[in-house]
């Protein structure tokens, strides 16, 4: 009876602890010192520059929650194709990096976090964020992403704050300094993807970003860590018969 009770603690314990992370995080700037605008150190796993893009210049943070301290960026050195910034992310490899509790609010706009872990197969809200700003003069932004041997989503963004970006969903209007839902998608565990940030065109300050965030959504395959508990619960009453017949 004493060997039932430990084990039941141990299970109950692990069907209800919560994941340590909730959402993987790719902030641009990877130093840890906000020392706007002169310096900074790019994200060189998960971030990278498209087309003829090779560089872009630092400017102020964004404050918008999860991210830790780093500058934004802005414009490119594109000549011959379009400023390009690329974001890369495979949730079987990529282990969440952000701690999100469920609910937390992560615009002004009712967007709020789901609280599950990612790594499995399933839906994933994909967000971006950049400074408030009303000085991009690039025309809109275009968020694509990619993956698997197709296109998923592609959404077109003013990301100047005095326009705002009216999300279709619930015709919800963002600005800057705020998580922006660009899009959500199915997304295979095993498959590596590309979110493309491209600029309308390459002036000065063609485009803005700080980070982009890749979050599970309800409705996906239930999180491992639940799955470890389902499977001890299913185990104790296993041992439980075993107990009852002797």
């Amino acid at each position: 009876m004493k060997t039932t009770r430990v084990l039941l603690t141990i299970a109950a314990a692990a069907a209800m602890a919560p994941a340590a992370d909730a959402a993987f995080l790719i902030q641009i700037d990877v130093d840890g010192v906000t020392n706007s605008p002169s310096a900074g150190t790019f994200n060189t796993t998960n971030f990278g520059f498209g087309g003829d893009t090779t560089s872009a210049s630092f400017s102020s943070t964004s404050a918008t929650v999860g991210l830790g301290p780093g500058n934004s960026i802005f414009g490119g050195n594109g000549a011959n194709s379009l400023d390009t910034y690329l974001y890369t992310y495979t949730p079987g490899t990529d282990a969440d990096n952000l701690a999100l509790a469920a609910g937390a609010a992560l615009n002004d706009d009712g967007d709020l976090a789901s609280g599950l872990a990612g790594g499995s197969t399933g839906q994933y809200n994909v967000y971006a964020t950049w400074p408030i700003t009303n000085s991009i003069s690039g025309g809109l932004t275009t968020f694509s992403l990619s993956g698997g041997g197709g296109a998923l989503f592609t959404t077109a963004v003013d990301q100047n704050s005095v326009n705002g970006f009216v999300d279709p969903a619930n015709g919800q209007t963002f600005a800057g300094g705020e998580w922006v839902l660009v899009g959500t998608a199915s997304l295979d565990a095993s498959t590596t993807y590309t979110l493309a940030q491209t600029a309308g065109s390459n002036t000065f300050v063609s485009m803005r970003a700080t980070a982009v965030m890749f979050e599970l959504v309800p409705g996906a395959p239930v999180p491992e860590p639940a799955s470890i508990g389902i499977a001890a619960l299913a185990m104790l009453s296993t041992l439980a018969v075993v107990r009852r017949k002797r």
